[in-house]
């Protein structure tokens, strides 16, 4: 017959045992690997004197047996090491289990450093941020780079191959 002072520890053990349960299946929803992030457009959105908007689309692939839901983000765009835009996801997403999906992010921030550059044809770019999870609040970094080709940049679409 079990004493009083037993039956604490043997609750006490039993929640510990289903937080324990609870935690690991929740590790199953969680990314086992960092989503691949690549940088597809590049188009203006609104120019200003002191600020310029370009809107970033991005190929968001994800590599886990599990969809990638996330429901915030940002994104800051750095050229030549620099970072000269910031932006913040606009709507929550899902990126099926070994799918992908485009996502814009509207980046602001001054490009008029960028204008003696325009000549040149192509500026290396990186980007780089992270996705909020859904449920778990986890952030996901990621970091794409590549040659920013800038005819599009005053006009039109520049391209991120």
């Amino acid at each position: 017959m079990p004493t009083l002072a037993r039956m604490p520890q043997k609750a006490i053990a039993r929640v510990a045992l289903a937080g324990a349960l609870l935690i690991l299946a929740g590790c199953s929803m969680l990314p086992g690997h960092a989503p691949k992030v690549q940088l597809v457009n590049v188009a203006p959105q609104s120019v200003g004197l002191l600020s310029q908007t370009l809107l970033l689309t991005l190929q968001v692939s994800n590599p886990n047996d599990s969809a990638l839901r996330a429901k915030a983000g940002e994104a800051r765009l750095w050229v030549r090491g620099r970072e000269i835009a910031y932006g913040l996801l606009a709507q929550p997403i899902l990126v099926p289990a070994y799918g992908s999906t485009r996502v814009q992010i509207p980046v602001t921030g001054n490009f008029l450093p960028l204008l003696g550059d325009l000549g040149r044809g192509s500026l290396p770019y990186e980007v780089k941020g992270y996705l909020v999870t859904d449920p778990f609040a986890l952030r996901v970094p990621f970091q794409a780079q590549g040659n920013l080709h800038l005819p599009g940049l005053l006009g039109e679409n520049a391209s991120a191959p």
